[in-house]
């Protein structure tokens, strides 16, 4: 339900949260311990920070539809749902244990005056009234708001027309050391993180593009303006002793007293009201999300668009707050939800503007250079503040969102993850490309043409085999021309077989996302599939994560469109790797254990073979064989030297076997030790008949291999 103006729902809060205790009881005691030029110093940098804060959060709100739940909504709309959760639940939790402290706050200023009442009862009684206010009309706690707005003002006036003229020299100076003015620095600066209560109400704002912006900015000047008007006051009446020893000096000073208490009164009240109007938005809001558990529940709103079970969960996790008595023990930690929350938002206005999406088009344009500025001066407050907690609110957070991601939150928005990431990937691979590359950098990296998908699928886990567990596969098929058209049904709309094949390949390759690879898949037109197949090697050379290796497949049940000679010298040709599977039918790949590599001496073809041979060892946690077949005895020694020196060299695992076979090349073949599969280099030009032959005597699932200029096994 919208409801509420600029004025109304953002301007009242946000000034009215800004202007609370610290002005009253902190603010003389800061300019007492610093002196008025290092105060005046304190409230710039503090408003420097919360007023790039507010530009950014001004700059995103004019880009997108807000929607309830303010800084959650912002987060979750830029860095996904997961994220704004991380941040909405302990966000949540700091507005909701507000309320607490500055009931007490309040509590406390009645105790001063009214001795004979007790803390806890007047704390009850303050929660009962907020508790009504709040649950019944949020419209009617806005415009009490207004009359608490006057009783402030009216307070202040008090203060400027009182004071004393004995003192007479301002306080301009005071004795401080550096790490001391960081301390009084992170005294004083929550009393300007309000910024946010107007954003809160982002769900019930009429305009919130408009009103968010002007009413924050405009609280955020007016703010600004009072806190330097006091504290040059406080400069030119009174001794940096007493403002030290006597905190609420104020009301000494004041013309009128009672005001001034008023106004302490009013200031703690409208900070209590504010919050208690505006978590449980933030509650509600997560609740839509399906962030928080019974979400079905917590969405609830009554006829007046009151979200009442929000507001009754609110209200009790603010009474057992409030009996526990344990405030001051978490007073950091919510500083620090608060501060992150703010940083998050700049970043969030940071990535959008960095990563050069077409989406983002604000109507209201800052500089890139403030919202860096705010996340950097969020970050430096809290570690001044108190870096332990700091740590902790961070440590909070990321549990939080690990623990989201892990449920798999069903909601999907538009935000702006994958674009930050595909802009980080172009950074980095345009700064790549400016290297040279060197083969030490090589891992596999395969292209896969497919020619039937059911029987190719048997060998997926062979393929993560050989890339796991970094390295990456293109599955692609290639369809003629009648398979690719729309063909019509009688009963309905015509079926794309090209997206039912594209959809088969991605099904195949799950088992490979799901092992966190990376996997691409496509479906290509063509006349035939070895032209398909060629244009698509071609196209995929120039990419930005370019396949390394061809990989194909030459088993019988396979269809035989492919052209493999043609295609292994065109790959040849364009610098790739090539591995040739012929695979067994009967017998697979064993029991994935035993691996002969065949080597011959000086084989052009040992750099991939070998890669390749460890690549299985290690994944099937398997037992590697060099083997190398010799015609006479007398080369066995040779033979077994070159072998260890291989190993050497080469950095093969100690734990490896080296055998030699003596004899005819096929009588090795059929006296070498049995093995789940057979690795040989591939003869430059590919011999259809050779690798039959070659198959049926070592009774084994075979890779053919051949190198390119860009793998090796030394480096």
């Amino acid at each position: 339900m919208k409801r509420f103006g600029t004025l109304e729902g953002v301007f009242t809060p946000c000034l009215l949260s800004i202007l609370g205790v610290i002005m009253y009881l902190r603010l003389g005691w800061v300019v007492g311990k610093v002196g008025l030029l290092l105060t005046l110093g304190i409230i710039v940098l503090s408003n420097i920070i919360t007023l790039a804060t507010a530009l950014s959060m001004s700059s995103i709100v004019t880009n997108i539809r807000i929607g309830t739940g303010g800084a959650y909504s912002i987060i979750a709309k830029s860095l996904g749902i997961e994220a704004g959760g991380a941040i909405g639940i302990p966000l949540y939790l700091s507005q909701a244990i507000s309320v607490a402290f500055y009931i007490v706050g309040f509590a406390e200023c009645w105790h001063s005056v009214f001795p004979q009442h007790s803390l806890l009862q007047v704390s009850l009684v303050l929660w009962g009234i907020l508790f009504v206010v709040s649950y019944y009309s949020a419209k009617f706690a806005f415009r009490l708001q207004y009359a608490i707005m006057i009783i402030i003002a009216l307070s202040l006036v008090s203060i400027f027309l009182g004071g004393q003229t004995a003192q007479t020299v301002p306080l301009g100076w005071g004795q401080v050391q550096v790490n001391d003015f960081w301390k009084v620095f992170a005294i004083f600066f929550p009393a300007v993180t309000g910024i946010l209560a107007g954003a809160a109400m982002s769900g019930e704002l009429v305009d919130p593009q408009r009103s968010i912006p002007r009413g924050t900015l405009a609280a955020i000047g007016v703010s600004f303006v009072i806190y330097v008007s006091l504290a040059g006051w406080f400069a030119h009446n009174a001794s940096a002793q007493d403002l030290v020893a006597n905190t609420s000096i104020l009301i000494d000073l004041g013309r009128w007293k009672p005001l001034v208490v008023a106004g302490i009164m009013g200031a703690t009240l409208s900070s209590a009201l504010s919050m208690f109007v505006g978590s449980p938005r933030t509650f509600l809001a997560l609740g839509k999300h399906s962030i928080v558990p019974f979400s079905g529940a917590v969405v609830r709103v009554n006829k007046r668009g009151e979200p009442t079970t929000a507001i009754l969960f609110t209200a009790l996790l603010v009474l057992v707050t409030l009996l526990l008595g344990t405030l001051d023990n978490v007073a950091n930690l919510l500083t620090m939800f608060f501060l992150i929350t703010y940083g998050m938002i700049n970043l969030s206005v940071f990535f959008e503007q960095s990563i050069g999406i077409a989406s983002f088009r604000p109507t209201f344009r800052i500089s890139r250079f403030i919202p860096f500025l705010g996340s950097v001066g969020c970050i430096v407050v809290m570690l001044l503040i108190n870096a332990k907690f700091s740590l902790f609110a961070f440590v909070s957070i990321v549990i939080i969102y690990i623990l989201l991601l892990r449920r798999e939150v069903k909601i999907h928005s538009s935000d702006i993850r994958s674009g930050l990431l595909i802009f980080m990937a172009e950074q980095f691979a345009k700064a790549a490309a400016k290297l040279p590359y060197h083969p030490k950098i090589w891992k596999p990296n395969l292209i896969v043409p497919i020619e039937d998908m059911p029987s190719f699928a048997r060998l997926i886990p062979f393929v993560k085999s050989i890339i796991a567990p970094t390295g990456r596969l293109f599955l692609f098929t290639v369809l003629s021309g009648h398979e690719a058209r729309v063909e019509g049904q009688e009963d309905g709309p015509g079926v794309d077989f090209k997206d039912q094949t594209k959809q088969e390949l991605i099904n195949i390759s799950h088992p490979l996302r799901e092992a966190d690879l990376f996997v691409e898949a496509s479906v290509v037109e063509s006349p035939d599939f070895t032209t398909g197949s060629i244009t698509t090697l071609q196209a995929m050379r120039d990419m930005f994560f370019p396949p390394n290796t061809l990989f194909c497949v030459l088993s019988d049940p396979f269809p035989g469109r492919l052209d493999v000679v043609r295609l292994v010298a065109k790959a040849s040709h364009e610098g790739l790797g090539i591995i040739i599977l012929k695979y067994h039918l009967q017998k697979g790949f064993g029991k994935e254990q035993t691996i002969n590599l065949w080597i011959r001496q000086q084989s052009p073809n040992i750099d991939l073979s070998i890669l390749t041979a460890l690549q299985l060892k290690n994944n099937w946690d398997g037992q590697l064989r060099l083997v190398q077949a010799v015609q006479e005895a007398s080369e066995v020694l040779e033979a077994q030297n070159y072998l260890m020196r291989i190993q050497k060299i080469m950095r093969i695992p100690l734990d490896i076997e080296i055998k030699v076979v003596v004899g005819d090349f096929r009588e090795c073949l059929t006296a070498a030790p049995a093995a789940d599969i057979n690795i040989f280099g591939m003869p430059e030009k590919p011999d259809i008949k050779l690798t039959q032959e070659v198959f049926d005597l070592v009774q084994s699932s075979v890779l053919f291999l051949r190198d390119s200029e860009h793998e090796s096994a030394v480096a």
